[in-house]
């Protein structure tokens, strides 16, 4: 089934067009040095090159402090995407995992986790991290990575736990384990296979939830800390300039609308690929 709902999706013009503007973010996120005309925190003339429009010498203006606007986009592009990639990574992790465990074992270990996510769901994500961030003061990426990760995992866990459950009824996990197959055995070759492209659309809304998560923690000054660049502190940059320098807030939010609406794009047609798998069976 997986294999069929991979096929729908590569044929599936919106998913390729939404992957294709993942990706090229991801590249230019990568090659930020090498395509950025300027050192992003260079400050060459404070005072005669500060907030000058976009122009042939600089395609997204300058800054307050006289920095180029794109080379810090491109730049922050690295430092963003890459907070949100392993945030991301880190909480479809821990969600396939315990949900995976759940569903397996049952008993004890299935109420546990079932108990543990119906308390932290009911937390607002976004007050905790703020108020942990505020608590313990401006965090490296890292530490943005292990604390966002780690408090969004649990809409994975769900659905991975719901997911094993179902399959875990089925005629061909039956059979495996009426060859003899063991438990894990029957996890790695047949349930994880069979239930990525739900891992998939959970990965693919984390990244949406994260990117503007991790932007609003630097807009506010709690996330990535100056001069390092990130999407959100390029953004603060532009709140006392709203009317006389756009610029300085139209071309990070941009970005920032972009990949979040890919990713959401991305999750959506992989969901209707899916229901179309199930329905089609």
């Amino acid at each position: 089934m997986a294999t069929n709902t991979w096929r729908r999706l590569m044929h599936d013009r919106p998913a390729r067009i939404a992957a294709a503007v993942l990706g090229t973010a991801a590249l230019v996120a990568f090659f930020a040095p090498w395509l950025a005309r300027y050192d992003p925190t260079l400050q060459p003339d404070p005072v005669t090159l500060r907030l000058l429009a976009p122009s042939w010498q600089h395609w997204f203006g300058t800054d307050p402090f006289s920095r180029d606007v794109l080379s810090r986009v491109l730049h922050g592009a690295r430092v963003s995407l890459g907070v949100a990639a392993g945030a991301m990574l880190l909480a479809v992790t821990l969600g396939a995992a315990l949900g995976a465990l759940a569903a397996v074992f049952g008993g004890w270990v299935d109420a546990a986790v079932g108990a543990l996510v119906d308390v932290l769901i009911a937390m607002p994500r976004l007050l905790v991290v703020i108020a942990l961030v505020a608590t313990f003061g401006a965090l490296s990426p890292w530490w943005l990575i292990a604390l966002i990760g780690g408090s969004g995992w649990l809409a994975t866990a769900r659905i991975v736990r719901a997911e094993f459950r179902d399959h875990l009824q089925r005629d061909y996990v039956l059979a495996a384990r009426a060859l003899g197959a063991s438990r894990w055995r029957i996890v790695w070759q047949h349930l994880l296979p069979a239930v990525a492209p739900q891992i998939a659309v959970a990965a693919a809304l984390a990244l949406a939830a994260v990117i503007p998560l991790e932007a609003a923690l630097s807009f506010v000054g709690l996330g990535i800390q100056p001069p390092l660049p990130s999407w959100g502190n390029i953004l603060l940059d532009g709140t006392d300039y709203l009317t006389t320098a756009w610029w300085l807030v139209v071309f990070p939010l941009g970005a920032v609308t972009l990949t979040v609406g890919s990713a959401l794009v991305l999750a959506d047609r992989l969901r209707a690929a899916i229901a179309g798998e199930e329905h089609r069976r």
